[in-house]
């Protein structure tokens, strides 16, 4: 059996590491800033492999990063969550959920807060993805901000709908500078592409930019959605 998820704890970050550096970014060779030819990391596990896309902070990458940043000693965590807050609009929105786990015992209000970022960045980078399958990640990318958030969030609704809130009027929601490549090689076009050495264009696995802002105006439609059910669920529970 083939896994091409999770399993992060399995990994080891400079295996990742060297393996992307590996890779070949195909903008180099064919002018286009957006293509990628993703490479393989093939972990052996109980009962069968754990395959993951690298290349060009791919989804593999990401977990590399997050987890060397789990093993690190060197940054006391008060430090690291600040930096992870400050790098939020240039890194993959994967990182915001770990500030939420790191967070969320200590100021579950903010955790809370990343956490939203975190979810409506992935959604809107996995909408950009001509890839359909690639809409996994945001159920799986959010799972690593833990249980304990989810326990918060059902607990004190009250924080999330100031969450939701705050993102929307600061706009903050599709600031990100990051690429939505870490999403879209959750894919499986891009993981036939790199098991098959493969360069994929632009084109091929990113939808044009003039229809990004539709898929905004959707996604801000379905969280506004939410949030008015969110609300009046809290006024019915204080009635």
């Amino acid at each position: 059996m083939k896994f091409r998820s999770s399993l992060t704890g399995l990994i080891g970050a400079g295996l990742l590491a060297a393996s992307a550096a590996g890779a070949v970014l195909a903008q180099d060779a064919t002018g286009d800033a957006n293509a990628r030819s993703p490479g393989i990391v093939v972990i052996p596990i109980e009962g069968g492999e754990a395959h993951f896309v690298v290349g060009d902070m791919a989804w593999g990458d990401a977990l590399g990063t997050l987890s060397q940043l789990q093993t690190q000693t060197e940054i006391p965590p008060d430090e690291l969550a600040q930096r992870l807050w400050l790098a939020r609009h240039d890194s993959p929105p994967l990182f915001m959920f770990e500030l939420a786990r790191m967070t969320v015992d200590s100021d579950p209000a903010f955790a809370i807060q990343a956490y939203f970022l975190g979810r409506v960045r992935t959604m809107y980078d996995a909408a950009r993805c001509l890839d359909s399958s690639a809409i996994e990640i945001i159920n799986e990318a959010s799972a690593y901000a833990g249980e304990a958030i989810i326990s918060v969030m059902a607990e004190r609704p009250e924080l999330t709908v100031a969450a939701i809130e705050t993102i929307l009027e600061s706009g903050s929601a599709f600031s990100g500078g990051n690429s939505p490549w870490w999403a879209c090689s959750f894919g499986s076009n891009a993981y036939f592409a790199a098991v098959n050495e493969q360069t994929l264009s632009g084109d091929e696995w990113l939808m044009v930019e003039n229809r990004w802002p539709a898929i905004e105006a959707r996604i801000t439609a379905n969280i506004q959605s939410n949030l008015e059910m969110m609300r009046a669920t809290i006024v019915a529970t204080d009635d």
